[in-house]
């Protein structure tokens, strides 16, 4: 096959790979994450602070459905590296039609299901009268777009592990660019205020639906979506699931944890706290976004590494991507605690209330960012090896052992400083169980934890 002459994962060193799967992807995140966070911008210089809160509202909704997409895409996609590393090139291509059909079944489920219980959906999610019709007024149209990006999210993980990075980038990037350019045209130009923001994600988010199934069943890509791999084999389906499920649970975890801490900042800060926690998860995503593109990056290099049995390069390659994460979270980190007022300025200049407590919560969540990278890339290179009991253990140990408890207890004592303290103490005590993991796994192929390896 084409395939073996133009394998992606050889003929160059480690740190080579890495950047060559890791940029793009880093790249594609960070762009995604500038056009979410510009969003908010648009809306509350427009809207106010309950725009904001509407958004924020709707944002556990966004996490149950990418729950979803992972569940069927990062699993599908880790046995999609592991088989490519084993050289069994029709088995690979088979993983690839499977998961785009239930990525479209699963993904018609959920959109139908939100728009019946639309209403009854957002008053779970925490939405209070007075944000209920900002919440609406985002959520119906943007369910439209969500159908597109739930299967797009899940088919981008194959276009970079079948090597074309670039390409996944692009995905990303597209979208993106679309939203930052007809955001302000609707919001401002024509008026349209919270649906106009829900409109311009959906174009963008078509456009990069229509983008990547035209790689896939185009000539560029080495495996294609074709009706001959078109299936719905419950063993594919229940080996992806099996894999993919930590990812899942986190996502669903970090759905429920937001609902949780809705209802949290209404109790004890009212409707301007929501709005608060909104400009936060708003700015998080900017320097969580590149850890994730490290992350994804690092996948299909550590599963074809260990799908070919060379077990310590895959755990090398884990070492090096922790060790770059943890020096763009520095950087993040030391940014935002010397700028937090100026950043949370750009969302509402003129609500100072808005601006003190969202600086404040901006500067406490971010206290553990430094070492964030360590459960994140943790979680996908035991994704990425097959090991989803160890990735479970990690993802919920952070979302519903520690930090759920933790939201709910911590008010009690410091009221609404106890939800902004929360999720720095769930993460302190996460990256120390991801160490102990990591390091009893690596002890067995005789490597030490982080830089230096040891001698068999």
């Amino acid at each position: 096959m084409e395939t073996i002459a133009k394998n992606p994962f050889k003929a160059r060193k480690l740190g080579q790979l890495l950047i060559k799967f890791s940029a793009p992807a880093v790249a594609g995140m960070f762009v995604n994450a500038l056009y979410n966070i510009a969003s908010r911008i648009f809306i509350g210089n427009e809207v106010g602070s309950l725009g904001i809160a509407g958004i924020s509202i709707l944002f556990p909704m966004g996490l149950i459905f990418i729950a979803f997409s992972m569940l069927i895409g990062v699993g599908s996609n880790a046995l999609f590296s592991i088989r490519l590393g084993e050289k069994r090139y029709e088995d690979a291509q088979m993983i690839l039609g499977n998961a785009f059909v239930y990525l479209v079944l699963i993904a018609a489920l959920e959109i139908s299901v939100s728009y019946i219980f639309l209403d009854k959906i957002l008053a779970f999610m925490g939405a209070t009268p007075e944000i209920m019709p900002y919440a609406q007024a985002y959520a119906r149209p943007i369910l439209f777009g969500y159908f597109f990006f739930i299967i797009g999210l899940g088919l981008n993980n194959f276009i970079r592990s079948s090597g074309n990075p670039k390409t996944a980038m692009a995905t990303q990037i597209i979208g993106a660019c679309i939203n930052i350019i007809f955001a302000p045209l609707f919001i401002f130009k024509f008026g349209w205020g919270m649906a106009g923001a829900a409109w311009a994600v959906v174009i963008g988010q078509l456009v990069s639906f229509i983008w990547i199934m035209a790689f896939f069943t185009g000539r560029r890509a080495n495996y294609r979506i074709s009706w001959k791999y078109l299936n719905a084999r419950f063993d594919i389906f229940k080996d992806s699931v099996t894999v993919g499920l930590a990812q899942f649970i986190f996502q669903i975890a970090s759905g429920t944890l937001n609902i949780i801490l809705n209802h949290a900042l209404i109790k004890y800060g009212g409707n301007i706290a929501v709005s608060a926690m909104g400009v936060v998860i708003a700015v998080n995503t900017i320097v969580i976004m590149p850890l994730i593109g490290i992350s994804q990056g690092a996948q299909p290099l550590i599963g074809y590494n260990y799908g070919a049995k060379k077990y310590a390069t895959s755990i090398q390659t884990l070492k090096m991507a922790i060790r770059w994460g943890m020096g763009l979270s520095l950087i993040g980190f030391i940014i935002i605690q010397v700028f937090a007022r100026q950043i949370v300025s750009l969302f509402d200049a003129n609500d100072l209330q808005l601006i003190e407590l969202s600086s404040r919560a901006l500067r406490i969540f971010h206290l553990m960012l430094p070492l964030t990278s360590i459960p994140i890339f943790a979680t996908s290179f035991f994704q990425a090896i097959n090991k989803p009991v160890k990735a479970g253990v990690l993802s919920l140990s952070r979302q519903v052992l520690l930090l759920m408890p933790l939201v709910l207890i911590l008010p009690l004592f410091m009221g609404l400083d106890g939800v902004f303290y929360a999720p720095p103490t769930a993460d302190f005590l996460t990256v120390i169980l991801a160490v102990y993991l990591l390091n009893k796994y690596f002890a067995k192929h005789k490597q030490s934890f982080f830089f230096t390896r040891r001698k068999p």
